[in-house]
């Protein structure tokens, strides 16, 4: 009989990476469920390891079938996660020492596979570590970007990368980019042609990076100063966001276990995410569409940009998030409202402020969901454009005359933001772009009526355009559908 491993962080990793992998499952979620009964280190283990073999799965497999006498699509499900996440501890953590990590796959793989498959993960393992780490295709540029141009801080460019070994023979440089960090090749050829090269390389490399935790400072229990100095005492570093005037940036510590979040003082959310409701002029009452779990009007709240915010959503579900968000952080000028973008329960033609985040690919944050990466496809994103401009001229329909509507996406690609823009004032004629006036941190990313911030080390990358509904036009009717 063969014996069963003690469930570790590492074999609850390969747990989780079948189920994200072959049942197309969440990430995040699964992380939660299978770290319980875990030390808060074996927690944070478990994490690095799935979002990280994740992140790097395409180089780690490219490793892993140069060194192995079994074609890579014939390894046991089972034996690819294994090798998967101790080679990613070999080549990304120093804090494993190499023989642990191949002792540990080596054991895992014979109580799952027996001898045989011991002894074909020793030897892979055994035979990379007779090699060099890959390098990069080529090298990082060394100056730093600004806004459109680049990097969102022009005194944090980037780790240097060191210069690459040259092309593989017949491969292109989008191939290569690719592979190395794990990314579909049509969306790197996409943004090599869109974004060009230095770019598309700062924004693989942020990718790639793990991510800080940002959160938003709930202003009716407390201030950034005194949450930061509050966390501080229980070892909890943050810094003070540049970008969005109630957000602390993590460096280090975890503030999930910090009672101050329990209480109220604050929640999690990314900085992208807490600047958009900054870039609507500020009105009585928000319509916050596609809202769960609420982020975006508790931001708007906290912010004192409005007075109430009416949260539509789908997902009976998500929207017990909201109550529960708005219970903790008592903020109770937020409304819960049930309803589909394709059905909205609200009248139309009677709302002065109305935000739309809608579900996209999220190309912009592939960092903090790295599987989307391998599921993501052109049609798929042509599926959703379509569905965003019906979602989009829905979200019209509701504006008042001289209403404005910001339209969101975490995604880069230009099918999902200025293309569905551009078909929506095609269809109904009573909007235009507005152009938008936000703090001055933030204008060197606004052109005109659009805002665009690429993944950085600081927040997610995200697309946002502000739309006007036109004062002397009324509100279309439906023939905006047809």
């Amino acid at each position: 009989m063969r014996r069963r491993s003690p469930a570790t962080a590492r074999t609850r990793a390969i747990e989780v990476l079948r189920a994200v992998l072959e049942k197309g499952r969440s990430a995040a979620p699964l992380i939660g469920r299978r770290a319980v009964g875990l030390s808060p280190a074996d927690q944070d283990l478990l994490r690095e390891l799935v979002l990280g073999v994740l992140r790097w799965k395409a180089a780690l497999d490219a490793e892993i079938a140069a060194s192995s006498r079994v074609p890579f699509g014939k390894l046991a499900p089972n034996l690819r996660e294994t090798l998967e996440v101790a080679l990613y501890q070999l080549r990304h953590l120093d804090r494993v020492p190499a023989y642990a990590a191949v002792s540990e796959a080596v054991d895992h793989a014979r109580s799952s596979g027996g001898e045989g498959a011991a002894r074909l993960v020793n030897g892979i393992l055994r035979s990379i570590l007779l090699l060099p780490a890959p390098s990069p295709p080529s090298p990082l540029p060394s100056p730093p970007l600004r806004g459109e141009r680049g990097s969102l801080r022009a005194t944090a460019p980037g780790p240097p990368l060191p210069a690459g070994e040259g092309r593989g023979e017949g491969r292109s440089e989008a191939e290569e980019l690719a592979t190395y960090y794990s990314h579909p090749s049509f969306l790197v050829a996409r943004w090599l042609e869109r974004f060009g090269p230095e770019r598309t390389r700062r924004i693989l490399v942020q990718d790639n990076s793990i991510p800080f935790l940002d959160l938003l400072v709930n202003p009716r229990r407390t201030t950034r100063e005194r949450l930061r100095s509050a966390l501080a005492a229980e070892n909890v570093t943050t810094e003070l966001s540049p970008l969005a005037p109630l957000a602390l940036t993590v460096l280090s510590g975890n503030p999930l276990r910090s009672r101050l979040l329990t209480e109220g003082h604050f929640s999690v959310q990314d900085v992208g995410s807490q600047l958009l409701p900054l870039l609507l002029p500020p009105g009585e009452r928000l319509v916050d569409l596609a809202a769960a779990p609420g982020g975006k009007s508790l931001a708007a709240l906290a912010a004192g940009r409005f007075r109430e915010s009416l949260a539509v959503d789908r997902s009976l579900e998500r929207l017990v998030r909201v109550r529960e968000n708005v219970h903790r952080l008592r903020i109770p000028a937020i409304r819960p409202v049930g309803g589909d973008l394709g059905a909205l329960p609200l009248p139309e033609g009677r709302f002065e402020r109305v935000l739309l985040d809608a579900p996209c690919s999220g190309t912009g944050t592939l960092r903090k969901n790295p599987e989307i990466r391998y599921r993501i496809r052109p049609d798929a994103i042509e599926r959703l454009a379509r569905a965003q401009q019906e979602a989009l001229l829905a979200a019209a329909r509701l504006l008042a005359p001289g209403g404005f509507l910001l339209y969101a996406t975490c995604s880069l690609e230009e099918e999902e933001n200025e293309r569905v823009v551009e078909r929506v004032l095609e269809r109904d004629s009573g909007v235009e772009p507005a152009a938008i006036e936000a703090p001055p941190v933030l204008s060197e990313f606004i052109r005109g009526e659009r805002v665009r911030l690429f993944p950085d080390e600081r927040t997610d990358g995200f697309t946002a355009h502000l739309l006007r509904r036109r004062s002397t036009v009324a509100a279309p009717g439906p023939e905006v559908n047809r």
